[in-house]
């Protein structure tokens, strides 16, 4: 796991439910890195969002399956049981935390290069001077 930061990038937020959001994209990630592997998180300041990427090396999204990825109960490999694979709501819930603190969430994926998911959060505001 690597961690790359410009430094603190304040966000307004519930934190258990930014907590949540983040705990499913890198629990994903790790997940399904390919063994011996690299999972990357980087956070950034960007035209006033906080940028976080969560990048792993797995096997990556068939195209196809990326427009649905974000539907509940929607899993790509239907293969794996819900007991070792979940129920397909991992990220519903994510991009649901994502959409109520007003930020996005985007996927780009390439099959046997690895996931990346991005999430911009509005930055909190400076306090005025004084405060």
């Amino acid at each position: 796991l690597a961690l790359a930061a410009d430094g603190p990038v304040p966000v307004r937020g519930d934190p258990a439910l930014l907590h949540q959001l983040f705990d499913n994209l890198l629990g994903n990630a790790i997940r399904y890195h390919r063994p011996g592997g690299r999972v990357d998180v980087e956070l950034a300041a960007e035209a006033g969002r906080a940028t976080v990427r969560v990048r792993d090396d797995g096997p990556g999204i068939p195209a196809s399956h990326l427009p649905r990825i974000f539907e509940r109960f929607y899993r790509v490999d239907k293969g794996r049981s819900r007991e070792a694979g979940g129920a397909g709501l991992g990220l519903a819930i994510a991009k649901w935390i994502a959409d109520a603190h007003g930020a996005s969430i985007d996927v780009a994926s390439e099959e046997g290069r690895g996931t990346t998911f991005t999430v911009r959060l509005p930055v909190e505001p400076a306090p005025a001077e004084g405060e």
